[in-house]
């Protein structure tokens, strides 16, 4: 039986039988690097996996000329048998293209140019239009043309105080989750957070013309604002009269591999979350102060329903979940359940944190730091997800220079620097030791992590070295892995093809600027090798568990991107 991994046969030498449809997959290229690029002042690492000297030429391809550079031999471990060993080429800092060479061994060509994130970090935003729902789409950058689709959603799923069941409620609109046709609050709200923050972090960025689709070029608003709008429009139809809000919506049954407008299900909305309702909360008013200078109506229409939000949180005091297992049947659960273990999904302490910072910030009502004060401790504090979101309300906070946060700071050093330890024990200097269900983005959120307490030493005078770990976590999603792949469909000379998505494997679209969920040991979909850590992934459309994309994947990236451009801009 032959198989076919990542649409490339030629770049994978290792094959090892595992379990009755899976393999263990590693480069036969050796020498890996981020394949789009560096800036050129960042930290540059290469990698070599079993180096068999101590120095290796770096070829400038416009001119030819080779330089060596010194191979730092580590004993980092991808396997019992490969060790991962370090290039470190950070005093290259001309533009160009260039490519290392060892023997016959080749790295993928990769430029050096300030700019170089640039298109990447477009597409990833670009990439959350193509998940529209209930709209027509014509993308005439990739050609990507559908009809409107799921335009009826949809029906009460089980009856509560305010509507009946099979009620419908116009929940039109939104993104679709990921590669079926869910729409969850809980993602929705992490990546409209990331939209923001990286439009609060870099205007002047997203105000350029090379960030706006050529259909709005003459828009004063910017594409990434008016791409935000979408998901809070459709979280506005989501909430209830009381302020609760709804947590998704979706059939009752996993769709076939088809284009959305072919979906012939039913789709209902399924009950209310006091954890929804808070993450809800923080991203109205959150949104309500980046809008104000923009539209004061619109503004004050989020913050007025960030406010109901908390006056039903108010009311409810300990974590609530309309659900029943059923619920379940055909999309996501995203609470605590078999896959997700986290501690934190057991309170919702984390989601009101967040939704109390926001809501201090966008009233000046003290009441919201009071509240703060007296339920923050800080094993709240942690990579910014769906599953413990505090972390950017924590980070507004600090940013608003009150003498009363500045245990906050002390707070973020300490978890930057056990991220920074992580990272300092992997190969590729990845911060991230959990190889579970969406471990890309845990890795690009411990780099914006790492990146966020570096930028606030430096703006304090002090010498944070976790730049470098920020960099690492970029280097790795972009070709500096075991599989010489980026892990962004589209970017990169070797990227990830295969991804699970019904529109694409079904009509075999192109979809550029897709982060997939990455290495997963659990490998719940039995494609991928199980227990391997970084090694367990796979370039399979039917491994949903590993090469499934989703919005708050790319909203991680785009948070990294935005945050390390005005890094290196500003110095």
């Amino acid at each position: 039986m032959s198989i076919k991994w990542g649409g490339c046969v030629w770049c994978f030498c290792l094959l090892l039988p595992f379990d009755h449809y899976a393999s263990e997959v590693v480069s036969d290229v050796d020498i890996v690097v981020n394949q789009l690029g560096y800036p050129r002042l960042a930290k540059k690492r290469a990698y070599w996996i079993n180096a068999s000297t101590t120095q290796v030429k770096l070829i400038d391809m416009e001119t030819g000329r080779t330089k060596q550079f010194p191979v730092k031999i580590n004993r980092l471990r991808l396997d019992q048998k490969r060790t991962v060993s370090t290039v470190d080429f950070s005093r290259l800092t001309q533009v160009g293209w260039y490519r290392f060479q060892a023997g016959k061994q080749l790295s993928a060509p990769f430029q050096i140019n300030d700019d170089v994130y640039n298109p990447l970090l477009y597409r990833l935003i670009r990439a959350l239009y193509l998940q529209r729902s209930g709209v027509e789409i014509e993308d005439r950058e990739t050609g990507v043309s559908r009809p409107p689709s799921h335009i009826h959603d949809g029906l009460i799923y089980r009856a509560d105080s305010f509507h009946m069941k099979n009620e419908w409620v116009d929940v039109n609109g939104g993104w679709y989750d990921a590669g079926d046709f869910g729409k969850y609050v809980a993602t929705t709200t992490i990546t409209i957070a990331h939209l923001l923050e990286a439009y609060r972090q870099v205007p002047s960025l997203f105000h350029s013309v090379a960030f706006q689709p050529e259909e709005l070029k003459k828009s004063q608003l910017p594409y990434v604002l008016q791409e935000a709008r979408i998901g809070l429009h459709w979280l506005e139809k989501m909430q209830r009269s009381d302020g609760a809000v709804y947590r998704k919506v979706s059939g009752q049954h996993w769709p076939k591999v088809t284009g959305p407008w072919n979906d012939p299900q039913l789709r209902y909305i399924y009950g209310v979350s006091s954890a929804d309702t808070a993450k809800f909360a923080a991203t109205m008013a959150f949104a309500s102060r980046i809008y104000a200078a923009f539209d004061t109506t619109e503004a004050k229409r989020y913050l007025n329903a960030a406010i109901r939000a908390w006056g039903y949180l108010a009311r409810t005091p300990k974590q609530f979940i309309d659900w029943k297992k059923e619920d379940d049947s055909g999309s996501g659960a995203y609470m605590s359940n078999v896959h997700d273990t986290e501690t934190s999904l057991l309170t919702d302490v984390d989601d009101r944190l967040w939704a109390l910072a926001e809501l201090y910030l966008a009233t000046k009502n003290e009441q919201y730091k009071t509240i703060f004060l007296a339920l923050y401790t800080p094993e709240y504090l942690d990579i910014f997800e769906w599953k413990n979101p505090a972390l950017m309300g924590i980070w507004h906070l600090i940013l608003s220079k009150k003498k009363a946060f500045t245990f906050l700071q002390n707070d973020l050093h300490a978890k930057a620097a056990e991220y920074a330890q992580i990272a300092q024990s992997q190969p590729f200097f990845v911060a991230n030791d959990r190889f579970i269900w969406g471990s890309n983005k845990m890795a690009a959120e411990a780099g914006l992590l790492l990146a966020w307490s570096s930028q606030l030493a430096q703006s304090l005078n002090h010498s944070f070295k976790y730049w470098q770990y920020s960099q690492s976590q970029l280097d790795y999603l972009l070709g500096a892995n075991a599989f010489n792949l980026s892990f962004v469909t589209g970017f990169g000379s070797l990227s990830v093809k295969h991804i699970h998505h019904l529109y694409q494997n079904a009509s075999g679209v192109n979809l550029p600027g897709f982060l997939v969920g990455g290495p997963n040991e659990h490998a719940q979909a039995g494609i991928a090798p199980k227990g391997l850590g970084m090694l367990s992934y796979v370039d399979n459309e039917k491994s949903y568990a590993v090469n499934e994309f989703a919005i708050d994947y790319n909203a991680s990236l785009i948070g990294l991107l935005a945050v390390y451009y005005a890094a290196f801009k500003e110095r």
